[in-house]
């Protein structure tokens, strides 16, 4: 192709063939961005899981010496087979121990705990500093029993919202497959159709590329692994100190441990205390409570500062407080995607910040001199 050939749609464009292109272009992206907005979630989870299983994605293809698409495929069934089925059989025992949980919470043993436990009598002396409070407002009688008494009825006035929404989960993570594919199949050529498109010099853009994989990397590798093990080994705890459903509230401790500066403490601080009033009650021994106490101050904590910096290794990591606000922010924008896409956001906002500085913020110095 000639020089002529090249330059000659450009010398064609007039001003206002630009702005009307322009302006059906904006009209399409928009219209586009509605249509798959219902499918967005589905969409980036796919991206997700493609940036982290990427390198061997190629791996599988490179050793098999298949197509894309067969690879594609075969890592689909891998990532269907080790996450449906041991999830499912998960939330087979945490429903089956959340169920024991309250028929055990329902039950009269523990109605008389927690009627010994008297707290009402131990904070009237508030009342002397606020007229207005009333101790039984903390009994936790009436905090907890008609929470738990009305589980049941909750669960069969949404029984069909629930059935609904499980067979809703099923049909998003078709689509995440769906998405998935696409993107091992596609997304080569998608990283070299943007690099064409963008406006930016060629090193910038790989600095943006290298921060989302890091970024992404980071959150899966760090939070994730480190939340499941927190939760693991919180649950181990628990079930040693003889915690009522322990596998319950270690999956728990899972979900809190994905909140920077919350953590598994969220869960076995709560526990410890439950078992030094119920020890102080005569219900169980004392070597209970001091156990957890210790395994939660020294094993959990252990894992937080050993295992997160292990798979954090040479990824972008945001300073705790700004990570706190990027995924509580990130999940109340975005949902459970938010997880991954505060701590990005955020991420690329550093990036931009730094790139204005180098390329556009004029040195200090030369600005004195001249």
């Amino acid at each position: 192709m000639s020089k002529e050939q090249v330059t000659a749609p450009g010398r064609e464009w007039r001003v206002t063939g630009i702005i009307f292109f322009s302006f059906v272009a904006i009209l399409i992206l928009y219209a586009a961005f509605l249509i798959l907005w219902p499918f967005m979630t589905a969409i980036i989870l796919g991206a997700i899981i493609v940036t982290v299983t990427f390198s061997t994605f190629v791996r599988v293809r490179k050793r098999l010496h298949c197509g894309s698409a067969t690879a594609a495929s075969l890592m689909l069934v891998g990532i269907t087979f080790l996450l449906i089925l041991p999830i499912f059989f998960i939330v087979m025992l945490i429903v089956q121990q959340a169920n024991g949980l309250i028929h055990q919470l329902q039950s009269g043993a523990a109605q008389q705990m927690l009627a010994r436990i008297d707290l009402p009598s131990h904070v009237a002396f508030i009342q002397r500093f606020i007229p207005t409070f009333d101790p039984q407002s903390v009994n936790p009688q009436r905090l907890i029993l008609p929470i738990v008494r009305s589980a049941p009825g909750w669960v069969a006035a949404h029984g069909t919202d629930v059935i609904g929404g499980l067979a809703g989960m099923l049909i998003g993570f078709f689509l995440v497959l769906l998405s998935a594919f696409f993107f091992y199949v596609e997304g080569e050529t998608i990283i070299d159709q943007l690099a064409i498109l963008s406006p930016l010099p060629e090193r910038y853009d790989r600095e943006f590329g290298e921060t989302v994989k890091e970024v992404i990397d980071a959150t899966f590798r760090g939070h994730i692994i480190t939340g499941v093990v927190q939760g693991i080994v919180t649950m181990i705890g628990l079930f040693i100190a003889q915690v009522p459903a322990a596998f319950f509230w270690g999956a728990v401790a899972t979900v809190m441990s994905l909140l920077p500066m919350v953590g598994a403490a969220a869960v076995w601080i709560p526990a410890t205390i439950y078992l030094y009033i119920a020890a102080a009650m005569g219900v169980v021994p004392y070597w209970q409570p001091i156990f957890l106490t210790i395994w939660g101050l020294v094993v959990v904590s252990v894992v937080d500062n050993v295992v997160r910096p292990w798979t954090m290794k040479g990824k972008s990591q945001l300073p705790a407080i700004p990570l706190l606000f990027a995924v509580l922010g990130g999940m109340q924008a975005f949902g459970f995607v938010g997880l991954v896409l505060g701590p990005l956001v955020f991420s690329l906002l550093m990036s931009i910040i730094d790139i204005y500085k180098r390329s556009f913020r004029i040195p200090r110095s030369e600005t004195e001199v001249a």
